[in-house]
Protein backbone atom coordinates (compact mmCIF):
# COMPACT_ATOMS: atom_id res chain seq x y z
CA UNK A 1 0.00 0.00 0.00
CA UNK A 2 2.99 2.38 0.91
CA UNK A 3 4.26 1.78 -2.52
CA UNK A 4 1.03 2.34 -4.41
CA UNK A 5 0.34 5.46 -2.36
CA UNK A 6 3.92 6.57 -3.35
CA UNK A 7 3.25 6.19 -7.44
CA UNK A 8 -0.01 7.88 -6.57
CA UNK A 9 1.55 10.66 -4.81
CA UNK A 10 4.21 10.72 -7.53
CA UNK A 11 1.63 10.64 -11.04
CA UNK A 12 -0.31 13.60 -9.45
CA UNK A 13 2.76 15.71 -8.65
CA UNK A 14 3.88 14.86 -12.29
CA UNK A 15 0.84 15.79 -13.85
CA UNK A 16 0.37 18.65 -11.48
CA UNK A 17 3.50 20.16 -12.74
CA UNK A 18 3.05 19.47 -16.63
CA UNK A 19 -0.39 21.61 -16.12
CA UNK A 20 1.48 24.87 -14.38
CA UNK A 21 3.97 24.57 -17.37
CA UNK A 22 1.25 24.79 -19.72
CA UNK A 23 -0.09 27.29 -18.09
CA UNK A 24 2.61 29.58 -17.77
CA UNK A 25 3.64 28.51 -21.39
CA UNK A 26 0.26 29.97 -23.08
CA UNK A 27 0.79 32.96 -20.47
CA UNK A 28 4.12 33.95 -21.54
CA UNK A 29 3.09 33.36 -25.18
CA UNK A 30 -0.15 35.43 -24.85
CA UNK A 31 1.74 38.01 -22.78
CA UNK A 32 4.90 38.61 -25.01
CA UNK A 33 5.59 41.52 -27.31
CA UNK A 34 4.52 41.33 -30.87
CA UNK A 35 5.89 42.65 -34.20
CA UNK A 36 2.75 44.39 -36.23
CA UNK A 37 2.44 42.67 -39.54
CA UNK A 38 -0.15 42.66 -42.47
CA UNK A 39 -0.61 38.48 -41.87
CA UNK A 40 -3.53 37.53 -41.91
CA UNK A 41 -6.08 36.07 -39.34
CA UNK A 42 -3.83 38.48 -36.52
CA UNK A 43 -7.00 37.17 -33.49
CA UNK A 44 -7.52 33.99 -34.80
CA UNK A 45 -5.99 32.58 -31.59
CA UNK A 46 -8.39 34.72 -29.67
CA UNK A 47 -12.13 33.58 -28.54
CA UNK A 48 -14.36 34.91 -26.41
CA UNK A 49 -15.71 33.59 -23.27
CA UNK A 50 -18.73 32.27 -22.78
CA UNK A 51 -21.31 33.09 -19.87
CA UNK A 52 -19.41 30.35 -17.58
CA UNK A 53 -16.56 32.00 -18.12
CA UNK A 54 -15.12 29.06 -20.76
CA UNK A 55 -13.63 29.37 -24.16
CA UNK A 56 -15.91 27.70 -26.41
CA UNK A 57 -14.30 25.65 -29.22
CA UNK A 58 -14.19 28.48 -32.59
CA UNK A 59 -14.08 27.36 -35.82
CA UNK A 60 -10.74 27.72 -37.58
CA UNK A 61 -10.63 30.86 -39.91
CA UNK A 62 -10.63 30.09 -43.51
CA UNK A 63 -7.09 31.35 -44.88
CA UNK A 64 -7.75 34.78 -47.32
CA UNK A 65 -5.56 33.06 -50.05
CA UNK A 66 -7.23 30.12 -51.49
CA UNK A 67 -5.06 28.74 -54.72
CA UNK A 68 -7.03 27.28 -57.45
CA UNK A 69 -7.16 23.98 -57.69
CA UNK A 70 -6.07 21.55 -60.10
CA UNK A 71 -3.95 23.79 -61.93
CA UNK A 72 -0.82 22.58 -63.70
CA UNK A 73 0.77 25.13 -65.34
CA UNK A 74 3.37 22.31 -66.99
CA UNK A 75 6.88 24.31 -65.86
CA UNK A 76 5.70 27.42 -67.37
CA UNK A 77 8.80 30.03 -66.47
CA UNK A 78 7.04 33.03 -65.49
CA UNK A 79 8.95 36.23 -66.29
CA UNK A 80 8.89 39.52 -64.80
CA UNK A 81 10.43 42.97 -65.85
CA UNK A 82 12.30 44.28 -63.07
CA UNK A 83 15.44 45.25 -61.00
CA UNK A 84 17.49 42.30 -61.33
CA UNK A 85 19.72 43.26 -57.84
CA UNK A 86 22.87 43.15 -59.48
CA UNK A 87 24.05 46.45 -58.29
CA UNK A 88 27.66 47.15 -56.54
CA UNK A 89 29.07 50.11 -54.63
CA UNK A 90 25.21 52.07 -54.72
CA UNK A 91 22.37 51.90 -52.03
CA UNK A 92 22.45 48.54 -50.37
CA UNK A 93 18.80 48.29 -51.57
CA UNK A 94 19.84 48.44 -54.83
CA UNK A 95 21.50 44.60 -54.52
CA UNK A 96 18.41 43.23 -53.78
CA UNK A 97 15.68 41.97 -56.22
CA UNK A 98 12.44 42.04 -55.50
CA UNK A 99 11.50 38.99 -58.09
CA UNK A 100 14.57 36.61 -57.89
CA UNK A 101 16.53 35.12 -55.56
CA UNK A 102 18.54 32.16 -56.65
CA UNK A 103 19.76 30.14 -53.53
CA UNK A 104 19.55 30.98 -49.88
CA UNK A 105 22.55 33.35 -48.00
CA UNK A 106 21.54 33.48 -45.06
CA UNK A 107 19.71 37.41 -45.58
CA UNK A 108 16.41 37.66 -44.11
CA UNK A 109 15.28 39.54 -47.52
CA UNK A 110 16.26 37.27 -49.73
CA UNK A 111 15.73 34.05 -48.23
CA UNK A 112 11.92 35.22 -47.56
CA UNK A 113 11.83 36.08 -51.29
CA UNK A 114 13.69 32.82 -52.27
CA UNK A 115 10.80 30.57 -49.87
CA UNK A 116 7.79 32.74 -51.22
CA UNK A 117 9.32 31.89 -54.76
CA UNK A 118 9.36 28.01 -53.72
CA UNK A 119 5.99 28.17 -52.36
CA UNK A 120 4.64 29.82 -55.93
CA UNK A 121 6.61 27.48 -58.10
CA UNK A 122 5.01 23.85 -56.28
CA UNK A 123 2.14 25.63 -56.02
CA UNK A 124 1.19 26.18 -59.88
CA UNK A 125 4.46 23.84 -61.66
CA UNK A 126 5.74 27.06 -62.85
CA UNK A 127 9.30 28.51 -62.91
CA UNK A 128 10.49 32.13 -62.17
CA UNK A 129 12.59 34.40 -64.57
CA UNK A 130 13.49 38.04 -64.85
CA UNK A 131 13.54 40.49 -67.21
CA UNK A 132 16.11 42.49 -65.83
CA UNK A 133 17.45 46.10 -65.68
CA UNK A 134 20.31 47.11 -63.40
CA UNK A 135 20.47 49.76 -60.93
CA UNK A 136 20.77 52.73 -62.16
CA UNK A 137 19.69 52.43 -65.29
CA UNK A 138 16.68 53.76 -65.01
CA UNK A 139 15.32 54.39 -68.35
CA UNK A 140 15.47 50.40 -69.08
CA UNK A 141 12.37 50.12 -67.31
CA UNK A 142 10.65 52.26 -70.04
CA UNK A 143 12.77 51.15 -73.04
CA UNK A 144 12.42 47.64 -72.65
CA UNK A 145 8.90 48.15 -71.42
CA UNK A 146 7.75 50.18 -74.79
CA UNK A 147 10.02 48.16 -77.11
CA UNK A 148 7.92 44.98 -76.11
CA UNK A 149 4.99 46.10 -76.52
CA UNK A 150 5.09 47.86 -79.83
CA UNK A 151 6.43 45.05 -81.06
CA UNK A 152 4.28 43.36 -80.04
CA UNK A 153 6.54 40.32 -78.75
CA UNK A 154 5.42 38.72 -75.45
CA UNK A 155 8.81 38.87 -73.70
CA UNK A 156 7.29 39.28 -69.96
CA UNK A 157 3.87 38.28 -68.43
CA UNK A 158 4.29 41.25 -65.56
CA UNK A 159 6.64 44.24 -64.62
CA UNK A 160 7.38 45.65 -61.52
CA UNK A 161 7.73 49.03 -63.18
CA UNK A 162 9.51 51.89 -61.43
CA UNK A 163 7.60 54.57 -60.54
CA UNK A 164 9.38 57.18 -62.87
CA UNK A 165 8.89 54.93 -66.19
CA UNK A 166 5.04 54.85 -65.77
CA UNK A 167 4.77 58.23 -67.61
CA UNK A 168 6.96 57.10 -70.52
CA UNK A 169 5.90 53.22 -70.59
CA UNK A 170 2.10 54.35 -70.39
CA UNK A 171 2.29 57.00 -72.41
CA UNK A 172 0.90 55.55 -75.66
CA UNK A 173 -2.12 53.68 -76.49
CA UNK A 174 -2.56 49.63 -76.39
CA UNK A 175 0.41 49.01 -73.49
CA UNK A 176 -1.30 47.76 -70.69
CA UNK A 177 -4.50 45.81 -69.25
CA UNK A 178 -6.90 47.25 -67.06
CA UNK A 179 -6.45 45.24 -64.04
CA UNK A 180 -9.78 45.72 -62.35
CA UNK A 181 -10.95 43.45 -65.43
CA UNK A 182 -8.50 40.23 -64.40
CA UNK A 183 -11.10 37.92 -62.45
CA UNK A 184 -8.18 36.04 -61.02
CA UNK A 185 -6.80 39.10 -60.37
CA UNK A 186 -8.49 40.52 -56.84
CA UNK A 187 -7.11 43.54 -55.71
CA UNK A 188 -9.31 43.61 -52.53
CA UNK A 189 -7.19 41.46 -50.98
CA UNK A 190 -4.87 42.55 -48.07
CA UNK A 191 -2.08 42.18 -49.87
CA UNK A 192 -2.40 45.12 -52.44
CA UNK A 193 -2.39 48.58 -51.41
CA UNK A 194 -5.70 49.52 -51.73
CA UNK A 195 -4.76 53.94 -51.04
CA UNK A 196 -2.87 52.73 -54.37
CA UNK A 197 -5.61 51.04 -55.93
CA UNK A 198 -8.19 53.95 -55.31
CA UNK A 199 -5.71 56.75 -56.06
CA UNK A 200 -4.13 55.30 -59.40
CA UNK A 201 -7.06 54.47 -61.25
CA UNK A 202 -8.12 56.86 -63.89
CA UNK A 203 -11.70 56.85 -65.18
CA UNK A 204 -12.54 53.50 -64.19
CA UNK A 205 -9.31 51.65 -65.24
CA UNK A 206 -6.35 50.76 -63.50
CA UNK A 207 -2.87 50.18 -64.93
CA UNK A 208 -0.63 49.90 -62.28
CA UNK A 209 -0.83 48.85 -58.53
CA UNK A 210 1.66 48.68 -55.31
CA UNK A 211 1.26 45.35 -53.21
CA UNK A 212 3.71 43.53 -51.24
CA UNK A 213 5.19 41.77 -53.87
CA UNK A 214 6.71 45.76 -55.07
CA UNK A 215 9.03 45.74 -51.87
CA UNK A 216 11.18 48.69 -53.21
CA UNK A 217 7.57 50.35 -52.35
CA UNK A 218 8.23 49.47 -48.86
CA UNK A 219 11.76 51.00 -49.08
CA UNK A 220 10.35 54.48 -50.89
CA UNK A 221 7.78 55.94 -48.58
CA UNK A 222 9.66 59.49 -47.02
CA UNK A 223 10.37 59.26 -43.29
CA UNK A 224 12.02 61.81 -41.34
CA UNK A 225 15.20 60.48 -39.39
CA UNK A 226 16.16 61.41 -36.38
CA UNK A 227 19.52 61.22 -34.35
CA UNK A 228 18.11 59.84 -31.02
CA UNK A 229 21.39 60.52 -29.14
CA UNK A 230 21.19 64.84 -29.93
CA UNK A 231 17.59 64.55 -28.61
CA UNK A 232 18.74 62.84 -25.05
CA UNK A 233 21.92 65.18 -24.93
CA UNK A 234 19.46 67.97 -25.59
CA UNK A 235 16.36 66.68 -23.23
CA UNK A 236 14.10 66.64 -25.79
CA UNK A 237 10.86 64.71 -24.78
CA UNK A 238 9.65 61.93 -26.25
CA UNK A 239 8.79 62.58 -30.33
CA UNK A 240 6.88 58.92 -30.37
CA UNK A 241 4.41 60.16 -28.22
CA UNK A 242 4.23 63.77 -29.91
CA UNK A 243 3.70 61.59 -33.02
CA UNK A 244 0.55 59.32 -31.25
CA UNK A 245 -0.69 62.69 -29.74
CA UNK A 246 -1.56 64.35 -33.06
CA UNK A 247 1.11 67.06 -32.11
CA UNK A 248 3.86 66.30 -34.67
CA UNK A 249 3.70 69.30 -36.63
CA UNK A 250 6.15 71.54 -39.23
CA UNK A 251 5.60 74.44 -36.29
CA UNK A 252 6.64 71.50 -33.66
CA UNK A 253 9.78 70.08 -35.57
CA UNK A 254 11.15 73.73 -36.52
CA UNK A 255 11.10 74.95 -32.37
CA UNK A 256 12.84 71.49 -31.55
CA UNK A 257 15.54 72.11 -34.40
CA UNK A 258 16.35 75.30 -32.94
CA UNK A 259 17.18 74.05 -29.79
CA UNK A 260 20.05 71.45 -31.08
CA UNK A 261 21.53 73.68 -33.75
CA UNK A 262 24.99 74.36 -32.93
CA UNK A 263 27.83 76.88 -34.20
CA UNK A 264 30.71 74.60 -34.08
CA UNK A 265 33.20 76.58 -35.58
CA UNK A 266 32.45 79.95 -33.82
CA UNK A 267 32.56 81.75 -37.14
CA UNK A 268 29.07 83.27 -36.10
CA UNK A 269 26.90 81.71 -38.68
CA UNK A 270 25.15 78.31 -38.99
CA UNK A 271 27.00 76.61 -42.51
CA UNK A 272 26.57 72.89 -43.60
CA UNK A 273 29.73 72.16 -40.77
CA UNK A 274 27.88 72.99 -37.67
CA UNK A 275 25.35 71.20 -35.95
CA UNK A 276 21.91 71.74 -37.41
CA UNK A 277 18.38 70.99 -36.94
CA UNK A 278 17.52 69.63 -40.62
CA UNK A 279 19.43 68.58 -43.55
CA UNK A 280 16.42 68.14 -47.15
CA UNK A 281 16.28 68.60 -50.13
CA UNK A 282 14.01 71.70 -51.98
CA UNK A 283 12.19 68.46 -53.76
CA UNK A 284 10.78 67.81 -50.19
CA UNK A 285 8.39 70.83 -50.64
CA UNK A 286 5.78 68.42 -53.19
CA UNK A 287 5.77 65.51 -50.64
CA UNK A 288 5.09 67.94 -47.78
CA UNK A 289 1.84 69.13 -49.39
CA UNK A 290 0.95 65.85 -50.21
CA UNK A 291 1.30 64.38 -46.49
CA UNK A 292 -1.16 67.39 -45.27
CA UNK A 293 -3.50 65.23 -47.28
CA UNK A 294 -3.33 68.11 -50.64
CA UNK A 295 -3.63 67.02 -53.97
CA UNK A 296 -2.94 68.67 -56.98
CA UNK A 297 -5.07 66.39 -59.12
CA UNK A 298 -8.16 65.63 -57.48
CA UNK A 299 -10.62 63.19 -59.07
CA UNK A 300 -14.49 63.92 -60.03
CA UNK A 301 -17.33 61.48 -59.62
CA UNK A 302 -15.91 59.75 -62.78
CA UNK A 303 -12.76 59.09 -61.55
CA UNK A 304 -11.28 61.53 -63.78
CA UNK A 305 -8.08 63.61 -62.46
CA UNK A 306 -8.55 67.17 -63.25
CA UNK A 307 -6.14 70.11 -61.66
CA UNK A 308 -8.78 71.78 -58.91
CA UNK A 309 -6.26 72.00 -55.74
CA UNK A 310 -7.10 73.80 -52.73
CA UNK A 311 -5.41 76.87 -53.47
CA UNK A 312 -5.45 78.62 -50.12
CA UNK A 313 -4.57 75.71 -48.57
CA UNK A 314 -1.72 74.17 -50.48
CA UNK A 315 -0.25 77.88 -50.45
CA UNK A 316 -0.08 77.86 -46.75
CA UNK A 317 1.25 74.59 -46.65
CA UNK A 318 4.27 75.68 -49.29
CA UNK A 319 4.52 79.18 -47.43
CA UNK A 320 4.97 77.09 -43.81
CA UNK A 321 7.63 74.83 -45.26
CA UNK A 322 9.44 76.31 -47.30
CA UNK A 323 10.46 78.80 -44.49
CA UNK A 324 11.37 76.17 -42.82
CA UNK A 325 13.40 75.03 -45.51
CA UNK A 326 15.23 78.79 -46.09
CA UNK A 327 15.86 79.07 -42.18
CA UNK A 328 19.72 79.27 -42.34
CA UNK A 329 20.08 79.06 -38.44
CA UNK A 330 18.72 75.85 -38.52
CA UNK A 331 18.30 74.16 -42.04
CA UNK A 332 20.96 73.20 -44.56
CA UNK A 333 20.00 71.63 -47.77
CA UNK A 334 21.79 68.94 -50.01
CA UNK A 335 20.85 71.14 -53.06
CA UNK A 336 22.78 74.12 -52.06
CA UNK A 337 26.38 72.18 -51.22
CA UNK A 338 28.65 71.46 -53.74
CA UNK A 339 32.46 69.27 -54.42
CA UNK A 340 31.01 66.06 -53.69
CA UNK A 341 30.28 62.87 -55.99
CA UNK A 342 27.73 62.61 -54.17
CA UNK A 343 26.67 64.38 -51.27
CA UNK A 344 24.59 61.81 -49.01
CA UNK A 345 27.25 58.99 -49.44
CA UNK A 346 30.21 61.48 -48.21
CA UNK A 347 29.00 64.08 -46.61
CA UNK A 348 25.16 64.05 -45.38
CA UNK A 349 24.90 60.25 -44.26
CA UNK A 350 28.46 60.61 -42.13
CA UNK A 351 27.33 63.64 -40.36
CA UNK A 352 24.18 62.54 -39.47
CA UNK A 353 26.08 59.20 -38.11
CA UNK A 354 28.30 61.31 -36.13
CA UNK A 355 25.47 63.33 -34.15
CA UNK A 356 25.48 67.07 -36.02
CA UNK A 357 22.43 66.64 -37.60
CA UNK A 358 18.86 65.73 -35.85
CA UNK A 359 16.37 65.49 -38.89
CA UNK A 360 17.07 64.27 -42.06
CA UNK A 361 14.36 63.50 -44.44
CA UNK A 362 14.74 60.60 -46.82
CA UNK A 363 13.49 57.58 -47.95
CA UNK A 364 13.10 54.11 -45.50
CA UNK A 365 16.06 52.75 -47.46
CA UNK A 366 18.13 54.76 -45.79
CA UNK A 367 17.57 53.02 -42.79
CA UNK A 368 20.02 50.37 -44.63
CA UNK A 369 22.84 52.29 -44.76
CA UNK A 370 23.09 53.08 -41.11
CA UNK A 371 23.04 49.88 -39.32
CA UNK A 372 26.61 50.55 -38.47
CA UNK A 373 25.70 53.70 -36.99
CA UNK A 374 26.91 53.64 -33.38
CA UNK A 375 24.18 56.02 -31.58
CA UNK A 376 20.65 54.93 -32.31
CA UNK A 377 18.04 56.54 -34.85
CA UNK A 378 14.07 56.99 -34.78
CA UNK A 379 12.05 56.93 -37.92
CA UNK A 380 8.96 58.91 -37.71
CA UNK A 381 6.52 60.26 -40.15
CA UNK A 382 6.05 63.34 -41.86
CA UNK A 383 4.81 66.23 -39.62
CA UNK A 384 1.26 67.41 -39.82
CA UNK A 385 0.23 70.89 -41.31
CA UNK A 386 -1.45 71.74 -38.26
CA UNK A 387 -3.23 69.18 -35.29
CA UNK A 388 -6.45 69.10 -36.95
CA UNK A 389 -5.17 67.03 -39.92
CA UNK A 390 -6.64 63.98 -39.21
CA UNK A 391 -3.41 61.36 -40.67
CA UNK A 392 0.25 61.46 -40.61
CA UNK A 393 0.68 61.16 -44.78
CA UNK A 394 3.70 59.22 -46.82
CA UNK A 395 4.65 59.89 -50.15
CA UNK A 396 6.03 56.99 -51.68
CA UNK A 397 8.78 58.39 -53.86
CA UNK A 398 8.75 57.72 -57.72
CA UNK A 399 12.46 57.17 -57.33
CA UNK A 400 12.46 54.21 -56.12
CA UNK A 401 8.74 52.59 -55.69
CA UNK A 402 7.55 49.68 -58.20
CA UNK A 403 3.98 48.97 -59.37
CA UNK A 404 2.78 46.19 -60.97
CA UNK A 405 1.86 46.15 -64.59
CA UNK A 406 0.32 43.66 -66.80
CA UNK A 407 1.58 44.08 -70.86
CA UNK A 408 -0.85 44.31 -72.91
CA UNK A 409 1.56 41.62 -75.01
CA UNK A 410 0.54 39.20 -72.04
CA UNK A 411 -0.77 35.79 -73.55
CA UNK A 412 -2.71 34.65 -70.59
CA UNK A 413 -4.08 37.23 -68.29
CA UNK A 414 -5.82 34.63 -65.91
CA UNK A 415 -2.60 32.34 -65.66
CA UNK A 416 -0.91 36.25 -64.89
CA UNK A 417 -3.23 37.01 -61.76
CA UNK A 418 -3.49 33.47 -60.41
CA UNK A 419 0.36 33.59 -60.36
CA UNK A 420 0.33 37.25 -58.61
CA UNK A 421 -2.08 36.84 -56.02
CA UNK A 422 -0.17 33.64 -55.01
CA UNK A 423 3.23 36.08 -54.86
CA UNK A 424 1.10 38.39 -53.08
CA UNK A 425 -0.10 36.63 -50.67
CA UNK A 426 3.67 34.65 -50.05
CA UNK A 427 4.80 38.38 -50.01
CA UNK A 428 2.41 39.02 -47.20
CA UNK A 429 3.33 36.16 -45.08
CA UNK A 430 7.52 36.03 -46.03
CA UNK A 431 9.09 39.12 -47.41
CA UNK A 432 7.06 42.22 -45.69
CA UNK A 433 7.92 40.04 -42.15
CA UNK A 434 11.38 39.85 -43.38
CA UNK A 435 11.65 43.38 -44.25
CA UNK A 436 9.76 44.68 -41.25
CA UNK A 437 10.76 42.21 -38.42
CA UNK A 438 13.70 40.90 -38.83
CA UNK A 439 15.72 43.81 -41.05
CA UNK A 440 14.02 46.82 -39.72
CA UNK A 441 13.52 45.45 -36.00
CA UNK A 442 16.87 43.88 -35.12
CA UNK A 443 19.48 44.99 -37.22
CA UNK A 444 18.36 48.97 -37.76
CA UNK A 445 15.36 50.45 -35.71
CA UNK A 446 15.95 48.81 -33.04
CA UNK A 447 12.85 49.88 -31.17
CA UNK A 448 9.34 48.51 -31.16
CA UNK A 449 8.67 52.66 -31.01
CA UNK A 450 10.06 53.11 -34.81
CA UNK A 451 7.97 50.16 -35.51
CA UNK A 452 4.64 51.90 -34.61
CA UNK A 453 5.47 54.92 -36.45
CA UNK A 454 6.71 52.65 -40.38
CA UNK A 455 2.89 51.09 -39.30
CA UNK A 456 1.74 54.50 -39.51
CA UNK A 457 3.80 55.20 -42.65
CA UNK A 458 2.61 52.16 -44.33
CA UNK A 459 -1.15 52.51 -43.25
CA UNK A 460 -1.06 56.20 -44.68
CA UNK A 461 1.08 55.68 -48.22
CA UNK A 462 -0.68 58.20 -50.89
CA UNK A 463 -0.10 58.70 -54.13
CA UNK A 464 -1.10 62.36 -56.17
CA UNK A 465 -1.01 61.36 -59.75
CA UNK A 466 0.36 64.77 -60.58
CA UNK A 467 3.66 64.07 -58.71
CA UNK A 468 4.08 60.83 -59.97
CA UNK A 469 3.11 61.85 -63.69
CA UNK A 470 4.76 65.25 -62.83
CA UNK A 471 2.09 66.53 -65.66
CA UNK A 472 3.60 70.15 -67.48
CA UNK A 473 6.45 69.38 -64.73
CA UNK A 474 4.93 70.36 -61.78
CA UNK A 475 7.13 69.23 -59.84
CA UNK A 476 10.08 71.12 -60.70
CA UNK A 477 7.43 74.35 -60.16
CA UNK A 478 7.62 73.62 -56.39
CA UNK A 479 11.42 73.12 -55.99
CA UNK A 480 11.73 76.14 -58.14
CA UNK A 481 9.79 77.45 -55.77
CA UNK A 482 11.18 76.04 -53.08
CA UNK A 483 14.80 76.94 -53.76
CA UNK A 484 14.08 80.48 -54.92
CA UNK A 485 13.13 81.51 -52.23
CA UNK A 486 9.31 82.32 -53.00
CA UNK A 487 7.21 79.09 -51.74
CA UNK A 488 4.93 81.74 -50.43
CA UNK A 489 3.85 82.89 -53.88
CA UNK A 490 2.27 79.06 -55.03
CA UNK A 491 -0.83 80.74 -56.45
CA UNK A 492 0.95 83.09 -59.22
CA UNK A 493 3.20 80.35 -59.83
CA UNK A 494 0.93 78.00 -60.19
CA UNK A 495 -1.64 80.14 -62.59
CA UNK A 496 1.65 80.27 -64.85
CA UNK A 497 1.80 76.80 -65.08
CA UNK A 498 -2.15 75.87 -65.23
CA UNK A 499 -2.41 75.55 -69.09
CA UNK A 500 0.75 73.57 -69.32
CA UNK A 501 -0.48 71.33 -66.87
CA UNK A 502 -3.93 70.84 -67.98
CA UNK A 503 -2.43 70.02 -71.14
CA UNK A 504 -0.47 67.43 -70.12
CA UNK A 505 -3.11 65.93 -67.92
CA UNK A 506 -5.26 66.04 -71.46
CA UNK A 507 -3.04 63.69 -73.19
CA UNK A 508 -2.84 60.87 -70.18
CA UNK A 509 -6.59 60.95 -70.28
CA UNK A 510 -6.24 60.48 -74.23
CA UNK A 511 -4.82 57.17 -73.16
CA UNK A 512 -6.91 55.69 -71.77
CA UNK A 513 -8.72 54.76 -74.82
CA UNK A 514 -6.43 51.85 -75.38
CA UNK A 515 -6.13 50.51 -71.76
CA UNK A 516 -8.44 46.78 -72.21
Amino acid sequence: MKTKNLISVILFIFFTALILVSFVSCNANENSDSIPTNQENPKQNQTPADNDGEQPAQPEEQSEFIPVEGIDYGGYTFRILGYDGEASGTWQVAAISEIIADEETGDPINDAIYKRNREVEALYNIEFDIVPVTYPNRGDFAAKFNKAVLAGDDQFDAAFMLGDSLPAALSKKDTSFDLLTIQSLDLSKSWWDQNSKKAMSIGGKLSAVIGDVNLYSAFAPLAIFTNKQLLQDYNIDNLYQLVRDGKWTWDAMHEIMKTVTKDLNGDGVITKDDQVGLFAQYLHLYPAINSAGEYMAVKDNNDMPALSPDKEKVSGISEKVGAIFKDKSTTVMADDISGYGNVFFEFIMPKFRDGQILFHINQLLLSFELRNMDADFAILPFPKYDESQDNYGAIVHPAWGTYTVIPITCTDTERTGNILQAMGYYSQQYVMPAYYDVTVTNKLTRDDDSLEMMNIIFGNRQFDLAYLYNWGDINGMFTSMSSSGRAGEFVSQFEKKEPLINSAIQKTLDVLEGIE
